[in-house]
């Protein structure tokens, strides 16, 4: 069996799965819904009858945005062990693919799956908010473009693909450790909690050495000046 035919066996998997496929759909409407009943309250309309629609409109995509943070993570812990499930691993490790070949291919079509389903979530709230405030849209996307022509965009874009890299290692390690277990994904928020709690530790520390470094050093500058 070859990579290609694995990658094309593992995405024909992944885009036929019915039960998340119903997911992506329901989660399509509904966010196309509060974005088609928030264009009232983004174009400034008031009186008391849009009263009721601004109490129902924030807790509803309160409710949204929860939904989608759980499908964003329980979503690829499902494609990724899926294989521990079924016993297709065994078999497709026993055919002659190389493990390591196999998980790298399967991280690759399972990052390709998610970006698919976010596109299809998010296509329709894009385009009715694009039909209703085309200048906004637009001076919003000239804005974001200009942002990547300077130092910091291109900072903050590798610090968010180093993020995204490191996120799904620990994610695909947490699946074969837990062997596709559901309660792994508590073990995967436990490290990503941990190594947080660590790196905030570790910039707090260097940020806080170099002021008392300034400072340390404050009244030498000033002797040189006098």
């Amino acid at each position: 069996m070859t990579k290609t035919n694995i990658f094309k066996m593992e995405l024909y998997r992944n885009l036929n799965d019915r039960a998340y496929i119903i997911v992506i759909s329901v989660l399509t409407g509904l966010f196309t819904l509060a974005t088609a009943l928030g264009v009232p309250l983004l174009k400034g309309a008031g009186g008391h009858e849009i009263q009721p629609l601004l109490y129902f409109e924030i807790p509803f995509l309160v409710a949204l945005f929860i939904a989608f943070w759980a499908f964003a993570i329980i979503y690829p812990w499902h494609l990724l062990s899926t294989d521990y499930n079924n016993k297709v691993l065994s078999l497709v490790i026993a055919s002659g693919v190389k493990r390591s070949n196999y998980y790298f291919i399967k991280i690759i079509a399972t990052i390709l799956t998610n970006m698919m389903a976010y596109f299809v979530i998010g296509i329709l709230p894009v385009v009715i908010l694009a039909g209703f405030f085309n200048a906004e849209f637009v001076s919003f996307v000239q804005t974001f473009i200009k942002g990547f022509t300077m130092a910091e965009g291109w900072i903050i874009l590798l610090s968010l693909i180093f993020s995204s890299i490191s996120s799904i290692v620990i994610f695909y390690f947490v699946v074969i450790f837990t062997k596709g277990k559901f309660w792994g994904i508590f073990v995967y928020f436990g490290i990503s909690l941990g190594l947080g709690v660590v790196v905030s530790t570790i910039n707090y520390s260097m940020a806080f050495v170099g002021t008392q470094t300034m400072s340390d050093s404050t009244p030498f500058f000033w002797l040189i000046l006098v």
